[in-house]
């Protein structure tokens, strides 16, 4: 009998995952497409399970936009249910290249810290707060300047001398009392080691962007889709465009 009963579990679990696959396999088929909000475009793509959401670019004239300002989010997304999808960043969502250079120049009772952003990216002045962390320092030193100087008696001797450099953008585009989708801290590195005696250090940004920056953080996002023409995200209705 215990045996009669485990087999019509094991059945009814076994159907049960089978009809769980075949509504994943339909949602992916039936979400395909692009749906279209305020201006804003929803790109879905179940084959391959990712998205992307656009804006469209300024009409201005003498306006500079980068090339992929108008990319607001891009990742993958897993189905959860019928109608409740759940989405994740880019993997390179957090990905900032960078130099570092550390060197002997100029005044030896100075350190000095030289932060170089892209050219091609025209970021308003005192727009980032520059935060750093020395190995043996037990307090984080702030700058709203790319070019810092720091008295070196400030800084205690260290054996192994380390520096730890974090971004924080005081104007993130944020809701006020809703979630915030835009980063307001960037991770640039974590404890990059130096010699003693080496006291200019030149960080070179390489893509951090306003692409970079403004790209909407999305990770664990819940969207409902009605499963026909209705994709429902942050209080929005992206309606499906007809092709």
């Amino acid at each position: 009998m215990k045996r009669l009963l485990l087999l019509i579990y094991t059945s009814i679990l076994f159907f049960k995952g089978n009809a769980s696959d075949s509504t994943i396999l339909k949602t992916l088929k039936n979400i395909s497409g692009v749906y279209k909000c305020a201006g804003e475009t929803l790109s879905v793509n179940g084959r391959t399970n990712t998205f992307f959401l656009k804006r469209p670019l300024s009409k201005l004239e003498d306006v500079v936009t980068p090339i992929c300002y108008d990319t607001l989010a891009k990742g993958n997304f897993k189905v959860l249910t019928n109608n409740t999808i759940v989405l994740s960043n880019d993997r390179n969502f957090f990905k900032l290249y960078f130099d570092f250079k550390h060197e002997k120049n100029l005044s030896q009772d100075t350190l000095y810290i030289h932060v170089l952003l892209p050219e091609d990216d025209a970021f308003f002045s005192n727009r980032f707060r520059y935060l750093f962390n020395f190995g043996c320092l037990m307090r984080q030193l702030k700058s709203d300047s790319t070019f810092i100087k720091i008295p070196k008696a400030m800084i205690p001797y260290c054996q192994s001398p380390s520096l730890s450099f974090l971004i924080q953008d005081l104007y993130p585009q944020c809701i006020e009392e809703g979630k915030c989708y835009q980063r307001i801290y960037f991770r640039v590195f974590n404890s990059l080691d130096f010699k003693n005696g080496e006291n200019y250090f030149t960080i070179t940004l390489k893509n951090f962007t306003e692409c970079f920056v403004e790209k909407m953080d999305v990770e664990n996002d819940i969207i409902y889709f009605d499963g026909k023409d209705d994709i429902l995200w942050r209080g929005k209705n992206y309606k499906r465009a007809k092709s």
